[in-house]
């Protein structure tokens, strides 16, 4: 199985603004789409960064105006992007090494998706499940 199996899964939702855009915008974004993180782009579209729930809570904590700070003061540049080829196995590897629930999933520069680390689990879970019950 490969994340991209993940992504033709779900319905196809490339959430993102550009980092010029405000804190406050990311999240009302985030709660009218129902989502847990955004991807954000530059001026020609191309993935900058992303900005999740974990960073509204950094910047919380800081005191970073929601209001007044731009996205690409706060938004998270050291990326780890996966490919849709990619195995599931070695995703979850990667993101549990790196510590990351949220992984972008791009083929070139295209933007292809968002795969969260729940995603990951909710798809081999029927697997995981059929197993157990075959060993025990």
């Amino acid at each position: 199985m490969i994340l991209k199996d993940i992504i033709e899964s779900k319905p196809l939702m490339i959430i993102a603004i550009t980092k010029n855009r405000t804190i406050a915008d990311a999240i009302k974004i985030m709660s009218e789409k129902n989502v847990s993180g955004i991807f954000i782009v530059d001026e020609n579209n191309k993935l900058a960064g992303i900005f999740t729930e974990r960073d509204i809570v950094h910047c919380v904590v800081n005191n970073i105006s929601l209001q007044n700070e731009t996205i690409k003061n706060v938004m998270r540049h050291d990326l780890t992007t996966f490919d849709p080829s990619m195995e599931i196995s070695s995703a979850i590897t990667v993101a549990s090494q790196k510590k990351i629930r949220h992984l972008p999933v791009v083929e070139g520069d295209k933007i292809v998706g968002m795969v969260t680390f729940r995603d990951l689990v909710s798809y081999l879970l029927p697997e995981i499940c059929y197993m157990a019950k075959e060993i025990y």
